[in-house]
């Protein structure tokens, strides 16, 4: 086995590593979500994986200020995260996750329309095909859910406007700019959240709703926090190793992650609709994928 050969094998297992860590940090938010206020455990979250991502600044000697650009990305992230986590305390596990992965179809047409990208007919193929995976995941849970189950859709609109502003700064930034640029994006969402949910006191809104976590319940925040700073740590030392290309399309595992953890702790299974209508949203997404790499979910 060559240098490169061993490089991308090893990005590859650090990548999968990381997608197949994020569901759990998600799995964590939904069984919290049963005692604790969506606003809270987002915010929360943020503040522990932005402790965690400190010492890195430290290792890379990165400094920095708060910018501007870094209040737009919180924004974006942090208005992504609690539409994630608001799915979560409202759909099932996978289903939330499979409607998130319109995220990458989104993006395509965020990319055409505020960086001039041209959307190629293999490209609107995978946008329209997404959404009709999409439809056929939406139209039963509509019923079940209703307005709830447009939520995790929200969640990805959000997040492609947070990559669609991410590539306007940089096209292809090093692993080491993009854990920095993290570490700033979550110090500004944790303030951005912090202030939403001061706001919210004021008008006793459930979303808002503060409850002093529980010994136990600290340490299951922290643990998503440091569960999803892991997971970005590792994406980070993937793309260093291997071609975005490569690796894009075992994102898609998050899905498998999401369906058995949903299955093991909730006993959810999804059902036949789901199950066609993500398949339909994954092959969609590596349709786009083989002209377009795309990132994982934060």
């Amino acid at each position: 086995m060559t240098e490169t050969q061993h490089h991308h094998r090893l990005g590859l297992i650090l990548m999968a590593l990381a997608v197949l860590t994020i569901p759990m940090s998600d799995t964590i938010a939904k069984w919290l979500s049963a005692e604790l206020s969506v606003g809270e455990i987002a915010w929360l979250r943020f503040v522990f994986q932005t402790l965690f991502l400190l010492p890195f600044l430290a290792i890379y000697r990165a400094g920095g200020r708060l910018r501007a650009l870094h209040l737009l990305l919180g924004t974006l992230i942090a208005a992504s995260i609690l539409f994630l986590f608001w799915g979560l305390a409202h759909l099932p596990l996978a289903n939330n996750i499979a409607l998130f992965f319109v995220e990458p179809l989104i993006l395509v047409i965020f990319s055409a329309l505020f960086l001039g990208e041209r959307i190629t007919i293999r490209r609107w193929i995978g946008v329209l095909g997404g959404l009709a995976g999409a439809v056929v995941i939406l139209r039963p849970n509509w019923s079940a859910y209703g307005l709830a189950s447009l939520l995790p859709i929200a969640a990805a609109a959000c997040y492609a406007g947070y990559l669609t502003a991410t590539r306007a700064w940089a096209s292809a930034p090093r692993p080491r700019d993009a854990l920095v640029l993290q570490f700033w994006v979550g110090a500004a969402a944790s303030a951005i959240m912090l202030g939403f949910i001061l706001f919210g006191q004021g008008f006793d809104w459930s979303l808002t709703h503060w409850a002093m976590p529980s010994p136990s319940q600290w340490v299951w925040l922290a643990t998503a926090g440091v569960l999803a700073a892991f997971a970005h740590v590792l994406i980070a030392m993937a793309f260093a190793r291997s071609d975005a290309s490569l690796l894009a399309p075992l994102q898609y595992l998050e899905i498998f992650g999401a369906t058995l953890l949903g299955w093991l702790i909730f006993s959810e299974w999804p059902d036949a609709f789901t199950i066609l209508g993500g398949l339909i949203i994954v092959a969609a997404g590596l349709v786009v994928i083989r002209e377009r790499p795309v990132e994982a979910h934060p």
